[in-house]
């Protein structure tokens, strides 16, 4: 049987956060075309709605992409802290490690506020590995 190492644990992760990212741009790509009437109103409401933000012309729409691309791009820092960190054998691992599992577990609080089961379980699920392997990280030191 193959012992469950930190390596596995937060390249599994790491795997993890990839898949929500994924999810996440796909999501991205998509929201404009939404199913039904009223969706649809308040979509073209977001995107015809002008107003100036820190001196541009801005919608809500752009916004709501905005921030959309924003959360991918911190998804895909996650993944890479996580696979990157995954090699390292050092205790200093750890600080690091605390870091990226509360901000992923901070995301999964925010996705239990306002979004949906499915995004609240893989960042919880990866949160969870992340203290996992900083208990076996220093377990092991």
């Amino acid at each position: 049987m193959t012992k469950i190492t930190t390596k596995l644990l937060l390249r599994i992760a790491s795997g993890i956060m990839l898949l929500h990212a994924i999810g996440h741009t796909m999501a991205i790509f998509t929201w404009q075309k939404p199913n039904g009437k009223i969706p649809a109103d308040v979509i073209h409401k977001m995107q015809e709605s002008h107003f100036f933000f820190g001196g541009e012309d801005a919608t809500m729409a752009g916004f709501f992409s905005g921030h959309g691309y924003t959360g991918t791009i911190f998804l895909l820092l996650i993944v890479s802290i996580l696979w990157t960190i995954s090699g390292w054998t050092e205790k200093r691992a750890t600080k690091i490690l605390w870091l990226a599992g509360l901000s992923i577990l901070a995301l999964a609080s925010v996705e239990l506020i306002y979004f949906f089961p499915l995004a609240v379980i893989l960042s919880l699920f990866a949160g969870l590995l992340v203290f996992l392997s900083i208990f076996k990280l220093n377990k092991t030191k």
